[in-house]
């Protein structure tokens, strides 16, 4: 009975993440002159036709958080840390570019206050 408990937690455990929009790969070019733009590419990566070009997305970080010795997990914050806008889909792949960084005035302050590889994406 333990094992057929397993499996069924594992395969709900996968689906769920088989949805999930995630960055995968951070690039950035490196300008010649001071004159060149300077790009920053997040990769994405997600089920066909969930990713659409010129569609915005919200940018969100899970924090685990621990009591001050670190010894227990108290639980988890899904942080907002900004929105990207998708600019080309290649069929489970996107490439997309900030749009802006959210304040946090008036949200959890993060240890990296800019996009990273694992954040999960929400669509807007």
């Amino acid at each position: 009975m333990k094992w057929i408990l397993f499996f069924v937690m594992l395969t709900m455990q996968s689906l769920a993440m088989a949805d999930e929009i995630s960055i995968f790969e951070v690039r950035r070019n490196i300008p010649l002159s001071d004159t060149d733009p300077i790009y920053k590419d997040f990769y994405i990566k997600g089920d066909n036709g969930k990713l659409k070009k010129n569609q915005t997305y919200t940018v969100t970080r899970k924090v685990t958080m621990q009591d001050a010795s670190g010894s227990q997990v108290m639980g988890e914050v899904q942080a907002p840390v900004g929105q990207l806008k998708i600019i080309a889909v290649y069929g489970k792949i996107a490439v997309a570019r900030e749009v802006k960084l959210f304040s946090r005035e008036d949200l959890p302050m993060l240890d990296n206050p800019w996009f990273m590889i694992g954040d999960s994406l929400e669509s807007n």
